[in-house]
C-alpha cells in the first residue's frame, strides 16, 4: 500500500505518480539530478511546468515537496517570496463551473460563507462583505482560477488568496485555496482553520443545499 507523503499536501505517491507520471522519490531524484538544490523555488516551478508539462498546481506542489524535504522548510513557508503560505483543498460533486461561480457569486457566498456579499467578478474588480473582507480581483480566468488580494483589517490585510478549481475524477472537482504573504506561522494556522471551515462549508453548501456554521464547525473540529 503506497505511503502518504507527510505534510500540508498529504498526497500519496499512487496519486502523485497517476497526476504526474512519477512517484515523490521519482521526482525527487530527477530534481536532484537537475540541479534543483542550487536553484530558486520559481526556477524550480517553471521548469517543471515549462520543460516538463506539469500544471501550475502540480508544478507548486511537487516544489514545495522537495524543498521540505531537500532542504528543511517549514510547512507553510515560501522563502523566496516572504512570509507563509497555507494551501487547503476539498474535493466537491459538481462542475468546475458551478463550483466556481457558487464560491465568487454574492448570491452563493453571502450563504455558505459570509454575510452582504458584495463583488465585481473581474480584473480590477473589488470585493467585500459585512465580515470586513475586501480586496480587488488581479486575475480571473474562470471557471480555473481567480486571484485577489485580502485587505480584512482584522485579520491578515495586505496578503493574496488563490483559488483553484481542476478536474478531479467523473463528475467532481477539486477546489483549493492558496493563502500566501502570511507574516508568520501564528497567522498562517489562524487562516487555516478560517479556510478549512469555509471549504467544509462550501463542499455541504454545494453539495447539500445546507452550509455549515462557523460555531458549529469550531465545535466538532476543536
Amino acid at each position: 500500500m503506497p505511503t502518504k507523503r507527510t505534510g500540508d499536501t498529504n498526497i500519496s505517491d499512487a496519486a502523485v505518480k497517476d497526476k504526474t507520471g512519477k512517484t515523490w522519490k521519482q521526482w525527487f531524484s530527477h530534481l536532484d539530478k537537475w540541479g534543483a538544490k542550487e536553484k530558486t523555488h520559481k526556477d524550480i516551478a517553471a521548469h517543471l511546468r515549462q520543460k516538463l508539462g506539469q500544471t501550475a498546481w502540480w508544478s507548486q506542489m511537487i516544489t514545495v515537496e522537495y524543498e521540505r524535504k531537500q532542504r528543511g522548510r517549514k510547512v507553510g513557508e515560501r522563502p523566496v517570496e516572504g512570509g507563509f503560505t497555507l494551501d487547503v483543498q476539498r474535493t466537491v460533486t459538481a462542475t468546475a463551473k458551478k463550483a466556481f461561480e457558487t464560491f465568487l457569486q454574492p448570491e452563493h457566498t453571502s450563504k455558505w460563507f459570509t454575510k452582504k456579499a458584495k463583488a465585481d467578478v473581474r480584473v480590477g474588480g473589488s470585493y467585500s462583505n459585512s465580515d470586513g473582507d475586501m480586496g480587488e480581483f488581479l486575475a480571473v480566468e474562470a471557471p480555473k482560477r481567480a486571484r485577489f488580494t485580502w485587505d480584512n483589517k482584522r485579520h491578515c490585510p495586505g496578503t493574496i488568496v488563490e483559488l483553484t478549481v481542476r478536474a478531479a475524477g467523473p463528475g467532481k472537482v477539486a477546489v483549493g485555496i492558496s493563502h500566501s504573504r502570511l507574516k508568520n506561522a501564528k497567522d498562517r494556522e489562524k487562516m487555516k482553520q478560517g479556510w478549512s471551515w469555509a471549504l467544509d462549508s462550501f463542499k455541504s453548501y454545494l453539495e447539500t443545499g445546507s452550509p455549515i456554521p462557523h460555531e458549529e464547525w469550531v465545535k466538532e473540529n476543536s
